[in-house]
């Protein structure tokens, strides 16, 4: 333990060492470049909505010559890396000649790579084999980029370019059957790809493809200083999705360590934080562009210098002063996908996650090392809390399935406050989150007002001394590793002497004895317990002996009736639909080959019945989401996969709201709709509850929503999968009688 925490130690004081070189030491007295960006040209024959390259008219490019004599300055012998990018560097027909020059000029070269827009296929083929040849000759690696932006029509449109989403295919399909070269594409978002990016990444996840992404920037030598209308100028709408899809790509699809560091560093500038990663042009990079001037980055950089004109090394050293501007007023803010190896305050920031990770998992029986950790914290929390002003009041922690909420969590949370305030007036709350940016957007969409915090962190052991109650918020007690956080929370607050209230909870489904014991344990551990149906009220009962215990329903009923409506909401001819897949979950005792035949015949009935409907009453049909975050399965990524198997034919017909889904959305959905088409299980809560014709899919086998359904005389409603899986006309049966 003492060995590995030394080791520990003398890896962060070394990390801590090399920041301060980077960011101090070497801005007086610094180190030679080893990597290059390369710029082969000013021009490009693409139409880039966040970029004006195109704009240029070709003017003076340096010759294979002049890259050769200006490579041979020595501020260029440590150089490891190049990557020739434009404009569009296969418009240049000597372009294998420049690698040849970086090749033979360049003692320390290791590698060389390309990004191509891929827009004139057999010219980019040509001209890439021609400098794979090179870079073989030469003993260099090769990698080569493709830059896609959208799927089909949506990344022509973004490269102004028609027939380009076909050519860029085809570029990737070509290198990566016919050569050993890594072969990436990379992706640039704007404005007018947020929503469609996820369509992109399904399509590469299908297609075998790697791809890198980045949010378009402020480049300088992309002259798009006036694109203001699609870079960096987003709804909060579109910052949300944003971070949401990053946090996907870091946790989903993209495995190297240092791009996934990347992506977390996007999603703080996405946040109005700073950025978390290093980046090689503070200290170890140089840009030279095609007209040989130099700069020290290209995103924010100004030219320093000639280098056709004037030794680059003297150019380097003599402006040092427009680096250290960059660090002081430029860096923290750029969100440009340069990558680094970890700094000190990334390797601290991770130390503390994993630490408080570690010490909240439902399977711990807390070894009496850790039993010391997590009192240890307790007693450095109320230590902090001494230095704080005591609430005036009530204060209440309120923890559960936050930081991954659905729609129906959002309003779950805005029942229990209003419930806590009608008896405590002037309760303040702390929300405690898996994905604090996830809860931030909830309390935006709610013009709430509590604290959002990181469970996983010393501010949940600070908020379980400051609060006097502590909440399990509703939703199911199913089974989730996420119930650790909960069960450790009321283990804590009991030693406190704190209130332990379990506020409407379901009960299951639980399959697994480990999530059963969690669940036992958590409810004979609280204080309060009120529960969603009857079903888990005896459940409860029985489990604890209790017969106190209230059925008082979702909490998310007391929030829907208090929303005020206007009148005057047009109606629609739109049949919503509120549809998820059909889960496992539920048919763990049916043999997962036939359950998927079932799963695909109701699938296939239901598209059936619901464009039956559509069309006999003349109405269009759309799809909403409950959830858009990909822990807990992103709604859209099934409608995507629907659409395009089940209505391929009828494109006008059909579509899905793109958008991150809220309570406001969508109640006014339902209100408006025609007919609601429910299957998540707070989408028939929020149909019921807001009066309103629906039809509900209890995919749950007879579970919470046939429960919700019997407990509140709305069985008229209900209709199975299995029902529609073996009728054509049993959805269009059930609507007749929802519809009179």
């Amino acid at each position: 333990m003492v060995k590995e925490l030394s080791k520990f130690v003398i890896h962060l004081a070394k990390l801590k060492t090399k920041d301060l070189k980077r960011r101090y030491l070497y801005q007086y007295f610094p180190k030679k470049p080893v990597v290059i960006n390369l710029n082969a040209n000013d021009i490009c024959n693409s139409k880039c909505t966040m970029c004006n390259i195109w704009k240029q008219k070709q003017g003076f490019e340096f010759s294979p010559e002049d890259l050769a004599r200006i490579l041979k300055d020595p501020l260029y012998s440590d150089i490891q890396h190049i990557g020739i990018t434009g404009g569009e560097p296969t418009l240049r027909e000597d372009l294998p000649q420049l690698y040849e020059a970086c090749a033979k000029s360049l003692p320390s070269l290791k590698g060389l790579s390309i990004i191509t827009n891929a827009i004139k296929e057999k010219d980019v083929i040509k001209r890439v084999t021609e400098v794979i040849e090179v870079c073989k000759k030469h003993n260099k690696s090769f990698s080569m980029m493709v830059s896609l932006d959208g799927y089909g029509s949506m990344h022509d449109h973004i490269r102004g370019r028609e027939n380009n989403w076909q050519t860029a295919i085809n570029v990737i399909n070509h290198f990566s059957k016919n050569s050993d070269i890594p072969v990436a594409t990379g992706s640039t978002i704007s404005k007018d790809n947020v929503y469609d990016i996820d369509e992109l990444l399904e399509y590469m996840i299908e297609n075998g493809i790697y791809g890198r992404f980045r949010v378009a920037e402020y480049i300088k030598r992309l002259y798009n200083d006036d694109r203001n209308d699609v870079i960096r100028n987003y709804t909060d709408d579109e910052l949300y999705a944003l971070q949401c899809f990053f946090h996907k790509v870091e946790h989903t699809f993209e495995t190297n360590p240092v791009y996934k560091r990347t992506y977390k560093s996007i999603q703080s500038v996405l946040g109005g934080g700073k950025r978390t990663i290093g980046c090689p042009y503070q200290a170890e990079g140089v840009v030279l562009d095609s007209k040989a001037d130099l700069h020290y980055c290209a995103p924010k950089s100004e030219i320093i210098g000639n280098a056709i004109q004037t030794p680059s090394i003297d150019l380097f050293q003599d402006n040092l002063e427009e680096r250290k501007s960059l660090l002081s007023s430029k860096c923290d803010d750029c969100i440009h996908d340069y990558h680094y190896p970890v700094t000190y305050n990334e390797e601290v920031t991770a130390f503390k996650e994993k630490h408080f990770r570690s010490l909240i998992h439902l399977d711990t029986r807390y070894s009496r090392k850790k039993y010391y950790l997590l009192l240890g914290h307790l007693q450095l929390a109320k230590l902090r809390s001494k230095n704080q002003a005591l609430p005036i009041g009530l204060k209440v922690l309120i923890v559960g399935w936050y930081g991954t909420e659905t729609v129906g969590d959002k309003a779950i949370l805005g029942g229990i406050m209003a419930n806590y305030r009608k008896d405590h007036p002037g309760v303040t709350f702390v929300v405690g989150s898996l994905n604090p940016f996830i809860t931030v957007r909830t309390r935006q969409e709610m013009n709430e007002r509590f604290e959002v915090i990181d469970v996983y962190s010393s501010a949940f052991f600070d908020a379980i001394v400051s609060c006097q109650h502590i909440v399990m918020g509703g939703g199911p007690l199913m089974d989730i590793d996420e119930l650790a956080v909960a069960l450790l929370g009321f283990r804590l607050a009991k030693t406190m002497g704190k209130e332990r209230v379990i506020a409407g909870c379901g009960i299951g489904p639980l399959f697994h004895d480990r999530y059963e014991s969690a669940v036992k344990e958590m409810l004979a551990l609280a204080t309060q317990i009120s529960v969603r149906d009857t079903k888990s009220q005896q459940k409860a009962m029985d489990w604890t002996g209790r017969q106190d215990i209230p059925m008082t329903g979702d909490p998310s009923l007391v929030y829907l009736r208090s929303l005020r409506f206007d009148q005057d909401l047009p109606k629609k001819r739109e049949i919503a639909c509120f549809l998820r897949e059909w889960p496992t979950e539920y048919n763990m005792d049916i043999e997962p080959a036939v359950f998927e035949k079932k799963r695909q015949q109701f699938e296939d009935q239901l598209a059936k019945s619901i464009l039956d409907l559509a069309l006999s009453n003349g109405c269009t049909i759309k799809l909403y989401s409950m959830h858009t975050f990909w822990v807990g399965g992103d709604d859209r990524i099934y409608y995507r996969a629907f659409i395009k198997k089940h209505f391929a034919d009828y494109p006008d017909l059909i579509s899905y709201e793109k958008t991150p889904s809220s309570v406001d959305q969508i109640t006014k959905a339902m209100k408006q709709s025609f007919l609601n088409i429910t299957m998540r299980f707070h989408s028939v809560v929020f149909a019921h509850t807001l009066d309103t014709p629906f039809i509900a899919i209890d995919y749950t086998n007879g579970g919470k929503i046939f429960q919700f359904l019997k407990d509140n005389q709305a069985s008229s409603h209900y209709i199975s999968p299995q029902q529609i899986a073996e009728s054509t006309t049993a959805l269009s049966n059930v609507a007749s009688t929802v519809l009179v």
